[in-house]
């Protein structure tokens, strides 16, 4: 077949093409003898030819034959992008097609990406876009042209370059109204270009300021499983802002989600009943729940089906565009969805339920949001999900009963159905996303007692506090959260664990001389509840903390300050301790604390300054760094407990002054020339 290409006559090369066209080009074998023989070479140089016909035919089989990733970089290195970019502009509506086509496949291709958006590409592919909408539904193809350039734009979309590129173009605006369109192929591609531009903020706050999600949440109720993915996906990034987060609560796509979220998590909420059938009776898991009634739950699958066999179990691997976490990384793979990648495969198996998991994290991040969450009776579920063996869907449930567990009947339906028991298992795993959700869900939880409880009982604390080792500051400050969390509560024998753990105190002081401000805040909250007992202390002070804390007093940061005063106020119940902080230099720079308007930081700083004023010395530092007129002003403040803070300090201030006045009196009355002296 390529011999007859290179014959050079048009209607030879036609048929050539035509029969090359059903030569199986989708198969490997196929495409390495098409390389080999040197028909990729004869095929793009046709592509500069002005035959339409051969333009055409010859476009068909490279669409086929770019299926592989090694075909796709031959091309590129035989410069067909060039070749490829200029028939975009071609006067043809079936050779723009064509031609963008073949680019969104070349295009998985780092290397070809980068010089497409160089050479200005971005652009050309956006003006494809630029026609009637209504013309779309009817006219089948200007709408696989526009498909072609926006399956492009996605491939392109991918690198934060290319995100820029299209911003530039006005093409966010321009796919955002391709929302509008009926046809699911085409809708693919557009979603998945918003999907991959909303992985930063700029591209976020636009498509919500647009209302672009409000198309999102309509189209979770797609037939089409690929669509449906990419709209939850989508969502799933946006719903970090409050206004999407709101939205999707109150258009009924939260309801949606949950519906998404029991059919995903069928086979995990069986297990569940059959472990614990008086949890799920109680949890309501059995029979007909409220807020999320069968019948409806039914209608709203794809297909009009009840099975898992819509989304959930194609086989393939997820696309990896990350998850955990309120900030994505935007770099999932386009092709994963293409229907001409793999001759249109089916969704991965945990993809739908990693994005809605995302989603319902997301949306509960706002307090107000977690009713919600609770009424549609998704944290059983949630809790099954416990026990499911995908990292990112792990991390992304983890996340959300982090949210939830604030609430406490929310907490106990975790307790009950052992999901602290699960959680505290899962401290053993390495992934940091996963360890991050992980550390935040246990320090909520840990505000309960029960919960508390049983977090102690299974040797949790010391779980945690081995995360203060762990090489991620957010882990680390993570990790001091709920450690702190734990220590708030009056729990008996806790000073005494925190004893037994050997090298513990130790490794929490060390964290004093850490780089990261949260990880010293974090460090600092914990260091302040583990100094109310007194053996404790006297450990930490062994250790050098009275050094630590009074090196960074001088630091100016705000989000420190308040932890770091409050840990001084808690180390300072006896003179002794008072004293070494005075001597280290800590008192002046506390002294400057109180110029701030923040009551947050005024608070744990005047309780810290009259416990330090308990020591004469530190009463003349006091008085020489100018805190008389702050703490007078002190006295006016609507806070009670600064006010008395403040009250004693001057207090202590004062008797020092009274009771050197008397000295130099009684000097005065035994010895005229120490009077003299006094008064020099």
């Amino acid at each position: 077949m390529v011999k007859y290409l290179k014959v050079g006559n048009a209607t030879c090369t036609t048929i050539a093409l035509v029969g090359l066209k059903d030569c199986g080009l989708h198969q490997e074998v196929c495409q390495v003898a098409l390389k080999v023989v040197g028909g990729l070479e004869v095929l793009l140089n046709i592509l500069r030819t002005s035959n339409l016909r051969c333009n055409v035919g010859a476009l068909q089989v490279l669409e086929g034959a770019c299926s592989y990733m090694s075909t796709r970089a031959a091309v590129y290195k035989l410069g067909g992008l060039q070749v490829l970019q200029g028939l975009v502009g071609h006067c043809q509506v079936e050779v723009r097609g064509l031609a963008a086509s073949v680019l969104a496949q070349v295009c998985a291709l780092s290397a070809a990406r980068s010089t497409l958006i160089r050479d200005g590409g971005v652009a050309t592919l956006v003006s494809l876009l630029r026609v009637e909408v209504s013309a779309l539904n009817t006219d089948t193809e200007l709408a696989i042209a526009v498909e072609g350039a926006a399956r492009a734009l996605w491939a392109c979309s991918v690198s934060r370059n290319g995100r820029a590129a299209l911003l530039r173009a006005g093409g966010l605006e321009l796919v955002g109204g391709l929302l509008a369109v009926s046809r699911p192929t085409l809708l693919v591609p557009v979603v998945g270009v918003i999907h991959q531009c909303i992985a930063e903020a700029v591209f976020r706050e636009r498509v919500e300021a647009a209302g672009y999600t409000s198309a999102l949440v309509k189209l979770l109720h797609s037939p089409s499983p690929q669509l449906q993915v990419l709209a939850t996906k989508a969502l799933a990034r946006c719903s970090v802002l409050e206004a999407t987060s709101a939205r999707l609560v109150r258009e009924g796509g939260l309801e949606v989600l949950v519906n998404l979220l029991n059919r995903e998590a069928q086979p995990y909420v069986d297990a569940l009943v059959e472990k614990d059938p008086t949890f799920a009776k109680d949890a309501g898991l059995l029979g007909e729940t409220p807020g999320v009634p069968r019948s409806r739950k039914q209608s709203m699958m794809p297909d009009g089906g009840g099975s898992m066999a819509g989304v959930g179990q194609a086989s393939g691997t997820t696309n990896g565009d990350g998850a955990g976490g309120a900030e994505g990384d935007g770099v999932g793979r386009p092709d994963a969805h293409h229907p001409s990648a793999g001759g249109g495969q089916k969704v991965g198996d945990s993809e739908l339920l990693e994005a809605v998991s995302e989603a319902i994290w997301h949306v509960s991040l706002l307090p107000e949001h977690v009713a919600a969450v609770k009424d549609l009776n998704a944290v059983p579920v949630l809790v099954a999900l416990l026990h499911h063996n995908d990292e990112k869907v792990l991390t992304n449930v983890v996340g959300a009963l982090g949210e939830v567990a604030g609430d406490p009947d929310c907490c106990l339906t975790l307790l009950g159905g052992g999901g602290v028991t699960t959680l505290i298992q899962l401290l053993r795993r390495t992934s940091d996303k996963l360890l991050l959700n992980v550390t935040r869900a246990l320090g909520s939880c840990a505000a309960e007692d029960e919960a508390l409880t049983a977090l102690l009982q299974q040797d949790g604390l010391r779980l945690l506090w081995s995360h203060l080792k762990n090489p991620n500051c957010r882990v680390q400050a993570s990790a001091a959260n709920a450690i702190c969390t734990c220590l708030q509560q009056e729990s008996e024998g806790l000073a005494e664990v925190v004893r037994s753990l050997v090298g513990g105190i130790e490794l929490l002081v060390s964290l004093l001389e850490s780089e990261s401000e949260s990880v010293l805040s974090s460090v600092c909250a914990a260091i302040a509840r583990i100094a109310r007992d007194p053996q404790n202390l006297a450990i930490m002070t062994d250790y050098g903390a009275v050094t630590s804390l009074s090196r960074l007093a001088v630091r100016e940061n705000n989000s420190l300050r308040p932890y770091l005063a409050e840990a001084i106020a808690a180390c300072c119940v006896s003179r002794e301790t008072g004293l070494l902080f005075g001597q280290a230099g800590a008192v002046a720079p506390l002294v400057q604390y109180l110029e701030t308007d923040d009551s947050t930081i005024r608070r744990p700083t005047c309780r810290a300054l009259h416990r330090l004023s308990l020591e004469p010395e530190n009463c003349v530092t006091l008085h020489q760094s100018g805190a008389v007129p702050l703490l007078l002003e002190m006295l006016g403040s609507e806070d009670e407990v600064v006010q008395e803070a403040a009250a004693d300090c001057l207090r202590n201030i004062r008797l020092l002054a009274l009771q050197r006045c008397k000295a130099h009196a009684r000097s005065a009355r035994v010895s005229p020339r120490g009077s003299l002296s006094s008064r020099r």
